[in-house]
């Protein structure tokens, strides 16, 4: 890394460097808060590689004397650490010896980094087909697809013998185990019954058919019975009008529509209305569609069985024996056609089929039924006249071709219905486990909306999720943001500490919610015990502070007063300098936070040194840049010299104050908050530059600047700049 930097400094002319720290030991780790969860370390050990770091060099790694037994030091060149490292308090309670390292340039690393260098410039696709959650490109997409349609099944019947071998597709095993063999039921009950009671949209074209067959039915045998008598003429005048009438019920609203030219305004009579519920009512019904399913298949029996009714079973015998005898041709009409009748069964097989949504075990059992009734009647009831009959075929009886007839008619029907079935209820179950899938998919993406949210800001998911997923570079620049550096001291890194600062640091988000819905206080992260926010990165919401929001923290409401009254009577142009009294407020409220907790842990039956934390805190206001930066683990963070000087306020501040710039303060002294000067105070990369503490009183509220020091006790007002 280190290496890295120093060559693209070099290529863009560039004085950068990376100072590397490293340490080895013991940790802690996890997820602490509730807002902006981040995975973090803990421990001695942290803050030593943490003191590495500030005290090391650019271009170099400093590790302890630990961390370098580890490591062959063949491989690097190695230099006495520095001296700040050596002067540096938390080292200081840990010795050690420290090293500066340095890689030994060879030939393996110069192609490492010729391949590291090319990086940058491979195709976003390229780097993307390496990744573990490969981007799928449309050829990957057609290929899953016409894989997921090789492996859909077909429903066949397989037969495979004993010594023959064939390689098994678990997927589909398991999506064909899901439907039972013959009668093709869902072997899930709930499923079957599910499916049986949705709505079955060809129930009228159905009723249509059954209609039509009902109407051959009624002609053949009116053709085969010349003496039809008055009770067979009710029951064929019955028959059709019961079909008639289910025909009329299913499209009558058809009719409607065609007959209005598909006019959806057009408003219908009662009677209409009516009409068409029942037909709803019927085709969103399993009995009911049930109910006119056996309807249909009743009246085909009441129509066959005249044929049967009409017949003179001994006078024919008689007329076929004077025939033979006398030589002479016999009347037609004695008795019914017998391959009409078999016609007629066949149609009624057919038809038993045909009803969608309908049990197919039970289409099965009636077809069972309807055969084994056909051949009882061939092979026993009228035996005499199916033998006298018209053979199909020389090879065999009569009475056999009939029979095989009507069986292949089952057999055909059977199987063409049973792979229609198997298909039907396929789809069906590929539809459940797709809806099932898209319920998931859904629940994953609101997750990850809520995770992206408490990770990233609101405004930032949408578009991390549109261009930065594709690694492309987002930032935003703000005028005027107040950035907050807040750290909990008198700490250490074990395990009760770290359950301390959990329940702290979640009492911290809490009051963030509040902070982040009414004034735009933003979490940017927390890095050991130390606390950063910022506010004012979301101007369309500054500028509207709402008077009637019903907010729950007391202490910001009251004190926002002022600035209300102000920002309504002011018509001067917004530099949005209200970001800084915000985040003063929100600091304020950390310690009366951090306070509350102090009290609620001194009750409690352990150590007694937990409840003895304090805060330190540093604000800076200025021009920031934002963004997310880096590929993976995505991290919105925040750039600028407001960022770095909140960072030294917080640094070479004093426990229980809060410290800030000379230009933080004279923005918060316009919003009557005092702010103490503390004097010139040593800063990091500026020297020596003037500084502030607000001025908090003893019950923790902003002192007002207006207030007639005279009446006051100085030593009331003035902060302990020793930190006694």
């Amino acid at each position: 890394m280190a290496s890295r930097i120093g060559r693209k400094g070099v290529n863009r002319s560039l004085n950068i460097g990376m100072r590397i720290g490293v340490h080895s030991g013991t940790l802690f780790a996890g997820v602490i808060g509730e807002a902006k969860l981040q995975y973090d370390i803990w421990g001695t050990d942290v803050n030593i590689a943490s003191r590495l770091e500030a005290t090391g060099s650019p271009g170099y790694v400093h590790v302890s004397g630990r961390t370098l037994s580890s490591l062959n030091a063949a491989e690097y060149r190695i230099y006495p650490g520095t001296e700040a490292a050596q002067k540096d308090p938390v080292l200081q309670k840990h010795p050690m010896s420290t090293y500066l390292l340095a890689v030994i340039p060879s030939r393996d690393s110069d192609n490492i980094m010729s391949v590291v260098e090319g990086v940058p410039n491979l195709d976003l696709q390229t780097v993307g087909s390496n990744r573990k959650s490969q981007i799928l490109k449309p050829d990957s997409l057609s290929d899953e697809m016409r894989e997921e349609f090789r492996k859909m099944p077909v429903g066949g019947l397989k037969f495979q013998f004993p010594w023959s071998r064939r390689e098994r597709n678990v997927k589909i095993e398991k999506v064909e185990r899901d439907l039972g063999l013959y009668c093709v039921a869902f072997k899930d009950k709930s499923v079957e019954w599910n499916y049986l009671h949705q709505p079955d949209y060809i129930f009228k074209y159905s009723v249509a058919l059954g209609w039509g067959i009902g109407c051959c039915l009624i002609y053949i045998q009116s053709v085969n019975n010349s003496d039809l008598f008055y009770t067979g003429v009710f029951i064929d005048i019955m028959a059709f009008f019961v079909l008639t009438f289910l025909l009329f019920i299913c499209w009558y609203k058809k009719v409607c529509w065609w007959h209005s030219g598909q006019n959806e305004l057009r408003s219908y009579g009662k009677l209409s209305c009516a009409i068409f519920n029942l037909f709803e009512k019927i085709q969103h019904s399993f009995v009911l569609r049930l109910t006119v399913y056996m309807i249909i298949i009743v009246c085909y029996y009441l129509v066959l069985s005249l044929i049967l009714m009409s017949c003179e079973k001994d006078q024919y015998e008689l007329d076929i024996i004077e025939s033979k005898l006398y030589n002479y041709d016999m009347d037609p009409f004695t008795c019914f056609h017998p391959w009409a009748y078999t016609n007629m069964m066949a149609l009624i097989l057919g038809m038993s089929y045909t009803f969608a949504r309908i049990p197919f075990a039970l289409k099965t059992f009636i077809g069972c039924i309807e055969a084994v009734a056909f051949v009882l009647v061939v092979c026993f009831q009228y035996a005499f006249i199916f033998e006298h009959s018209v053979t199909t075929s020389p090879y065999l009886k009569a009475e056999i071709a009939h029979s095989c007839r009507v069986c292949m008619m089952l057999i055909t029907m059977y199987a063409k219905e049973r792979q229609t079935e198997f298909n039907t209820k396929m789809n069906y179950k590929l539809n459940l486990d797709l809806q099932k899938k898209q319920k998931s998919a859904d629940v994953t993406n609101q997750s990850i909306i809520i995770l992206l949210n408490n990770i990233l800001p609101s405004h930032v998911v949408e578009v991390y999720l549109s261009s930065i997923a594709r690694h492309e570079l987002y930032y935003e620049n703000y005028r005027m943001v107040s950035v907050m550096f807040a750290m909990l001291t008198n700490f250490q890194m074990d395990l009760p500490s770290l359950r301390v600062l959990n329940d702290i640091i979640t009492a911290f988000d809490r009051l963030l919610s509040a902070y982040k819905q009414y004034y735009v206080v933003e979490k940017i992260k927390v890095v050991g015990c130390t606390y950063m926010a910022a506010c004012g990165l979301d101007f369309s919401l500054i500028e509207n502070i709402d008077s009637n929001s019903n907010f729950g923290s007391t202490s910001l409401s009251s004190e926002l007063e002022q600035v209300r009254s102000r920002l309504e009577s002011s018509i001067r142009e917004r530099n949005h300098d209200e970001v800084a009294f915000i985040m003063a407020t929100f600091a304020l409220d950390l310690m009366r936070v951090l306070s509350v907790c102090n009290k609620a842990y001194a009750g409690k039956p352990f150590d007694r040194a937990l409840s003895t934390g304090e805060i330190r805190i540093g604000i800076s206001t200025g021009q920031i840049m934002a963004g997310v930066v880096g590929a993976s683990q995505p991290h919105y963070d925040i750039w600028g010299n407001p960022v770095n000087m909140a960072s030294r306020m917080e640094s070479t501040g004093l426990s229980g104050h809060i410290q800030v710039t000379k230009e933080t303060a004279q923005t918060l002294e316009e919003f009557d908050v005092m702010c103490y000067y503390r004097g010139l105070t040593f800063v990091k990369g500026r020297g020596e530059i003037p500084t502030y503490f607000v001025g908090i009183d003893k019950d923790l509220k902003f002192m007002s600047k207006k207030i007639d020091r005279a009446s006051e006790n100085p030593s009331d007002l003035k902060p302990d700049l020793d930190g006694s």
